[in-house]
């Protein structure tokens, strides 16, 4: 039956791939590669069939209106799949992409907005997140690694100012600087204040040799021109970097940023 169903292209792919595929005949027929059978807790005997049924419960299951698909696997674990698929008169084959990181990580960036709505979240610099709330924010992003193993990433980004200089030429500075690094970031990345003087930016789902990259920016014009103003410039600035590591706390992760990173070799 399998030979049947040989697609004459990809068959030996398909086989092999860490995604799910539902190829479906205009005979009827159909075919399920072996990630889904796994997921599904089939056995290679029901890979595939002569007769696809509309209604039927592999139909149910797999072509719910639902995007992402929840699933439930062999071992009674949930989980979420993103659908693709390609319709024509010859050919109907759906692709299964896991996704179920995403949605929890989505799930748990939903759960932490909710309890921020009831928080004063914003620091005196417009548009940041407080101390108070990030590292609340920290302390959820830890325990989603600790639980799921995820990457995750720590920047502290410091600036010095001249001992003479005016606090409201300060604050206005350090306001321009808030406005380059949120544009600077990624969608996902939650910036706001450690200190007057240092922000704090985390970086979910992004290992420490991902967040070194982004240390690149620092060194290119658009942020040196920060420091080109006759009035309102840092003298200097310093960052620190850290990565989640399995008994890390957040007070850990923090005293790890003490330490700065050398830009010249980044």
């Amino acid at each position: 039956m399998r030979e049947s169903l040989s697609m004459g292209w990809g068959q030996q792919a398909l086989e092999q791939a860490s995604f799910g595929v539902l190829w479906l005949k205009p005979d009827n027929s159909y075919y399920l590669n072996p990630y889904l059978c796994s997921i599904l807790g089939l056995d290679e005997s029901e890979a595939v069939g002569e007769e696809w049924l509309e209604a039927g419960p592999l139909a149910s299951a797999l072509l719910d209106v639902n995007s992402p698909l929840q699933l439930v696997d062999a071992k009674g674990q949930a989980l979420w799949m993103q659908r693709e698929a390609i319709n024509k008169a010859e050919l109907r084959v759906y692709f299964f992409h896991n996704c179920s990181d995403w949605v929890l990580i989505g799930n748990e960036c939903r759960r932490l907005q909710g309890e921020l709505a009831n928080l004063a979240a914003t620091s005196s610099v417009q548009g940041l997140i407080n101390n108070d709330v990030m590292l609340q924010l920290l302390d959820g992003h830890i325990s989603c690694s600790r639980r799921y193993l995820n990457p995750l990433s720590l920047l502290r980004i410091r600036y010095e100012f001249p001992n003479d200089m005016e606090a409201a030429l300060v604050s206005h500075c350090i306001q321009r600087i808030a406005f380059f690094l949120k544009d600077q970031l990624r969608w996902a990345d939650q910036i706001g204040m450690l200190d007057s003087q240092s922000f704090l930016v985390i970086l979910p789902e992004t290992d420490y040799q991902s967040a070194a990259s982004l240390l690149k920016k620092f060194n290119d014009e658009p942020h040196l021109a920060l420091f080109s103003s006759d009035d309102e410039k840092p003298l200097s600035f310093s960052i620190g970097l850290t990565e989640w590591r399995k008994g890390d706390v957040a007070t850990k992760m923090l005293k790890n940023l003490q330490q700065d990173v050398d830009l010249t070799v980044v």
